[in-house]
């Protein structure tokens, strides 16, 4: 008997053995099969807990439940400090919940949660160019064995970043966006996370109450120019601006779609005529504020990891020449277009990138016909 046992033994932790070594990566030292399987595992496994993220100064806890649901991927972020908000996922429909007086509802933006709110608009599929990946060596996070893999940028025009993947699935456990001088500006981080097991359908429910203001968030639609256009725009288009497009799929942020609306009968006049290498344009629209009677166009672009957006508009006659704001790893660049139009325009550039780099790329904001000339 106690042969038979021994021997059932050993099978079974030679196969469980042999699973272990087919779930991991076809590399283990490879960043790149980490990174593409840490995409698969935020989009496909089934995991809840509670995270803190840092950002600009301020400290959030949030929850989170995320499962893949008869094929259709749901999603459930709760902010456990500050205003109640919520943000639930079901497939391609966003939903944010908020409390009334909640000044984000007039910021016209979605709910801030870290990598889980960008990645609506990141593609973290494998290792984009203008970026070195290595690994660092092992940590613990969350109770968890976690592989560290450090991403430094090539050219000192975006930032870097510090990854912690859980070692057994390669679920992001913690992340710290890096400025130039390689110090934090964003740290996520789990504190607690249970990965696996069924998900409670409560947890991955809209809450109900009449109180609450709640805003379907709309995704951007695809870029769309003006056809007559598009040839003398190309000539002048810079090549970093057409790297990488073919991983650029609809990555546009999302939008509270009560705050601006867009038609099919508007087209975007405007480009940005220098763009970091490995940028290129992900969406383009023109929003439409309730509020005001014109209109802004609104073009969003990204290299894989960052993402920045430029926005065009009518600029007010007491418009100063330059103006910068900064909130953490976020940075606003604000200044009048200076190719030579009828009227004055204001350009503003939000994202995370380098003051340096949005001042650049708001320095050359044009009119699209600018681009044949």
């Amino acid at each position: 008997m106690r042969p038979r046992a021994y021997r059932s033994g050993v099978v079974v932790s030679g196969t469980l053995l042999l699973l272990a070594m087919l779930a991991g990566p076809a590399n283990a030292d490879d960043p790149g099969a980490w990174l593409d399987r840490m995409h698969a595992a935020l989009a496909e496994l089934s995991y809840h807990g509670e995270f803190s993220y840092f950002h600009g100064g301020e400290l959030a806890s949030l929850s989170i439940a995320h499962a893949v649901v008869d094929g259709v991927r749901r999603e459930r972020l709760v902010h456990l400090n500050g205003m109640p908000r919520e943000v639930v996922r079901h497939g391609d429909k966003v939903t944010c919940v908020l409390h009334p007086g909640d000044r984000l509802i007039d910021l016209e933006q979605s709910v801030p949660a870290g990598p889980f709110a960008q990645s609506y608009g990141r593609v973290l599929d494998g290792l984009p160019q203008g970026y070195q990946a290595t690994l660092v060596g092992e940590d613990r996070i969350a109770g968890r064995t976690a592989v560290q893999l450090r991403i430094e940028p090539e050219m000192p025009d975006r930032y870097g970043y510090r990854l912690w993947l859980d070692r057994e699935t390669a679920l992001l456990l913690r992340s710290e966006l890096l400025d130039t001088s390689d110090q934090p500006l964003e740290i996520f981080q789990f504190v607690r996370i249970e990965i696996g097991g069924p998900i409670a359908a409560r947890k991955l429910e809209v809450s109900e109450g009449d109180h609450l203001v709640k805003h379907e968030l709309l995704k951007r639609d695809p870029v769309r120019r003006d056809p007559a256009r598009r040839d003398r725009a190309s000539q002048g288009r810079a090549a970093s601006a057409e790297t990488g497009s073919d991983r650029l799929q609809a990555v546009g942020p999302f939008a509270l779609d009560s705050s601006s609306v867009t038609t099919d009968d508007d087209t975007v006049e405007w480009e940005a005529g220098w763009l970091p290498a490995g940028f290129a344009m992900s969406s383009a629209d023109i929003r439409r504020v309730p509020s005001r009677s014109d209109s802004i166009a609104n073009l969003v672009y990204s290299d894989g990891m960052a993402t920045f957006s430029v926005f065009v508009e009518r600029a007010p006659a007491d418009l100063s020449p330059v103006h910068v704001a900064r909130h953490g790893a976020t940075v606003a660049v604000m200044r009048r277009v200076s190719a030579a139009t009828p009227e004055p325009w204001l350009v503003t550039v939000v994202g995370e990138v380098p003051v340096e780099t949005a001042e650049r790329v708001a320095e050359n904001v044009r009119p699209l016909a600018a681009a044949g000339d």
